[in-house]
């Protein structure tokens, strides 16, 4: 028996879902059996630092189905806290937070607290983000149109190889390129647009020595491997034509030990901040007497940027900085690598640059992590109060579908939905950025049947794919996976080729070419018919509710009530056939299928479900 009842992703527990607005004044509603009879509940809120508490001494309503409602009502000001419930006269176990599987749960001590995020919102999150699709290209793997000339002692390779993971002496240099450039991808606008894509995300383009471009060496000019600022522009324009914006990524925690910023091997003549103390570089650095200097995670091609540096943000964020000059050219925003090593004084003047330029500009932050309560260097992070940040990569849910699709584990899926529902803002978590796979991770379709190498030496996994059997097995759960990222809260971002079942292990392995003329098609055309979905606004702005959790099935509703529009998304990864219930007719919209009342899902069973009429 439940004797206590909580769970504040439903509005009849706390009135509002997610993270709340500043001043906002609120509800939460505990259910207690009434067999406790407590004397008396009390609500008690704390701060992050626990340097303020708050009790709210909860009143008693009428009661039902044998369970007292204890109700209070509150309003906070912006920040991080936790809550939980205290029961007078019960002897035992008179505390009630979360426990087991997000469920309300009585402690004797050491209560489990939930979480309360509060904002004070000052940016509006663009309404164009969560509309389509977005889709990730590394400009170099993807198209290529014209001759690419190879620039210093670079290497071109044939179209398709597989990347270099080291040289012939064994250094990992980065400098093999196949020739993709800005007007391959200009030539292949058409074919994004019949994926619905909306958003191109771009890693990096400025110039740099590797193929992947992360040691920037001049933020104010377009890799000549990849093309021209006219390009860019062309780029640009073209893409929204097609209502497709593009995004650039921002790499503004470090730079190349090349570039004419920091300069080491005098690349750039005799200037620089590591050869001249006169530089106008010099104090973007931490440069110690003996040479050394601070570097990302030691990696000494790239020294880090000071961010307190004045002159450094003033390049990066002033009226004619980097981040408004690119946006200016035609970019629509900006996804910022490695976000959680840029300090706030940084971070601030970034996000009201761009704002600034271009009110509709995007803000999306590199967090592996919860970003509502990211914690770096010791610093609480207040990414998404409403004054930084408008998405952030959505790595947790990532995990959680394939610990799900992979494993058959719907509580991991389960547990990070509920972190993410009751965190979040809604205007956040309806901007997600959904990952499948990205230039950091292993192809989605590999890390769902193929054999395991998470330890291994990159030698093994340049020898190893997947055989026939995994193949066949990886595109089937490549489809479930595909239909979670699709149609949960947020948006899908597809790692360009995953739509025709690339596989890969890490970097570089998952950094290969697109395979033009060898593609999948009928992966390639479910992912299209999957697209298609997001046309639908209740799977963009709908609301959402989890409605199992249970032997290996997944399944949650949307529902959007401007277009009165509800929806059912299913997935059973258990062994048996499991007997899903419907309020009413529904359409599956892959199939055309009608289920009036129930469903079956069979092992491996997806269904996509609209709702048609209502139970009398």
């Amino acid at each position: 028996m439940e004797y206590v009842r909580y769970n504040p992703t439903d509005e009849f527990y706390k009135s509002v879902v997610g993270a709340v607005g500043e001043g906002v004044r609120f509800g939460i509603r505990l259910q207690i059996h009434e067999s406790v009879n407590p004397s008396k509940v009390t609500l008690v809120v704390y701060n992050d630092d626990n340097s303020v508490q708050n009790e709210y001494v909860m009143y008693k309503d009428a009661n039902g189905d044998g369970y007292d409602n204890f109700l209070a009502d509150l309003q906070l000001k912006k920040g991080l806290y936790w809550y939980y419930f205290v029961m007078d006269g019960v002897v035992y176990e008179r505390f009630v937070g979360r426990g087991k599987n997000n469920q309300a749960s009585m402690f004797f001590e050491n209560v489990t607290p939930y979480q309360l995020s509060v904002y004070k919102k000052q940016y509006e999150t663009p309404d164009w983000l969560n509309k389509g699709v977005m889709y990730q290209i590394m400009v170099d793997r993807f198209a290529a149109t014209g001759e690419t000339v190879a620039t210093e002692d670079k290497i071109m390779r044939r179209w398709g190889d597989q990347p270099f993971y080291r040289e012939e002496d064994g250094v990992v240099r980065n400098r093999d390129f196949f020739g993709g450039n800005l007007r391959g991808i200009i030539s292949k606008l058409d074919y994004l647009r019949s994926l619905n894509v909306t958003t191109l995300y771009l890693n990096p383009i400025f110039k740099a020595y590797s193929n992947h471009k992360y040691d920037t060496e001049d933020y104010e000019l377009i890799d000549p491997m990849f093309g021209t600022e006219e390009d860019f522009v062309e780029l640009c324009d073209k893409a929204g034509k097609l209502g497709i914006r593009v995004i650039l990524d921002g790499v503004f925690n470090h730079v190349g030990s090349t570039s004419k910023y920091f300069n080491r091997g005098k690349k750039y003549g005799q200037g620089g901040a590591y050869n001249d103390e006169n530089s106008p570089y010099r104090n973007w650095f931490t440069i110690y007497p003996d040479g050394s200097y601070e570097c990302w995670w030691n990696f000494q091609s790239l020294p880090r940027i000071n961010a307190s540096n004045r002159d450094a943000q003033k390049y990066f964020a002033s009226k004619n900085g980097i981040v408004p000059r690119w946006l200016r050219a035609g970019a629509s925003g900006w996804r910022l690598d490695v976000v959680d090593e840029i300090a706030d004084c940084m971070l601030d003047k970034i996000v009201a640059s761009a704002k600034k330029e271009k009110p509709d500009a995007v803000i999306i932050g590199e967090v592996w992590e919860d970003a509502s309560n990211k914690v770096d260097y010791g610093v609480r992070r207040h990414y998404l109060d409403g004054t930084q940040l408008d998405s952030v990569m959505n790595y947790p849910l990532m995990n959680g579908i394939i610990s799900f699709v992979r494993d058959g584990n719907e509580q991991a899926l389960s547990n990070v939905v509920f972190d993410t529902v009751n965190n979040y803002p809604r205007f956040v978590r309806n901007n997600l950025m959904n990952i499948l796979g990205t230039h950091d991770t292993i192809r989605i379709l590999t890390n769902l049947a193929g054999t395991r190498l998470d330890n291994a030496p990159k030698e093994a996994m340049a020898r190893t794919s997947l055989n026939d059997q995994q193949y066949m097995q990886g595109c089937k759960l490549l489809k479930i996976a595909a239909v979670l990222q699709y149609t949960l809260f947020g948006f899908p971002c597809v790692f360009y080729g995953d739509e025709v079942a690339v596989q890969g292990y890490k970097d570089p392995f998952c950094r290969v070419c697109y395979p033009w003329g060898e593609e999948n098609k009928l992966m390639l055309d479910f992912y299209r018919r999957l697209g298609e979905l997001r046309k639908l606004s209740v799977f963009s702005d709908g609301d959402f509710h989890q409605l199992v959790a249970e032997r290996g099935v997944y399944a949650f509703e949307r529902v959007d009530t401007d277009s009165d529009v509800q929806a059912i998304v299913a997935v059973n990864r258990g062994d048996d056939v499991y007997k899903l219930y419907l309020g009413g007719t529904y359409e599956d919209v892959l199939t055309g299928r009608k289920y009036s009342k129930s469903c079956h899902l069979q092992h491996n069973g997806y269904v996509i479900l609209k709702k048609i009429t209502a139970n009398v």
